[in-house]
């Protein structure tokens, strides 16, 4: 039996992934259905990887996922057969990429993203951890991470050549709004 191999998009149309399109001349799959759907319904992600290779997503702000998901489409597209390819592994996260084109098989729509990712938690199928669950401590220490990671010079960026991206973060993390 051949792997399947997922990637999560907005874009209603994939056929074929294009090494044209990519910033570094690969075309990126997964073998993990769950990281297709967080990738497909967010350009936004905060994540991590269980001991048991599944996928953990970390709210880092209250009703993140809410905020991210919720009335978010997305595409989901399969396939088995991708050619050559090499690991790739982005923090833990595994997948396949190939130098080459890859056509697509299959196409499955979520209509509410949000609710795809509830389903998989209540299946469980990924874990998330909860903003609400998280003590008084480490919602400082995320804080702090966050301000460190997004300081204004890097928000004036995201602002300027990801507005969609700027707007979600300050969304989920107010205290990363520029002053106008």
């Amino acid at each position: 039996m051949k792997n399947v191999y997922y990637h999560g998009s907005r874009d209603a149309n994939l056929k074929v992934l294009v090494t044209e399109k990519s910033k570094d001349g690969y075309v990126y799959l997964t073998p993990d259905y769950n990281t297709a759907v967080m990738y497909g319904a967010s350009s936004l992600r905060f994540w991590a990887w269980d001991t048991t290779n599944r996928l953990i997503i970390r709210e880092i702000g209250p009703n993140m996922l809410e905020k991210l998901y919720k009335g978010t489409s997305c595409y989901i597209y399969s396939t088995t057969d991708i050619g050559e390819f090499e690991d790739s592994n982005n923090n833990g996260r595994p997948g396949v990429k190939a130098k080459h084109d890859v056509k697509l098989k299959k196409s499955e729509y979520i209509a509410d993203s949000y609710e795809k990712i509830m389903e998989l938690y209540k299946d469980g199928k990924i874990i998330i951890w909860f903003w609400e669950k998280y003590s008084a401590e480490e919602k400082k220490e995320i804080k702090y991470i966050m301000q460190k990671k997004y300081k204004p010079s890097v928000m004036k960026h995201e602002k300027e050549f990801f507005p969609e991206e700027y707007k979600k973060l300050v969304k989920i993390c107010p205290y990363l709004k520029l002053e106008d």
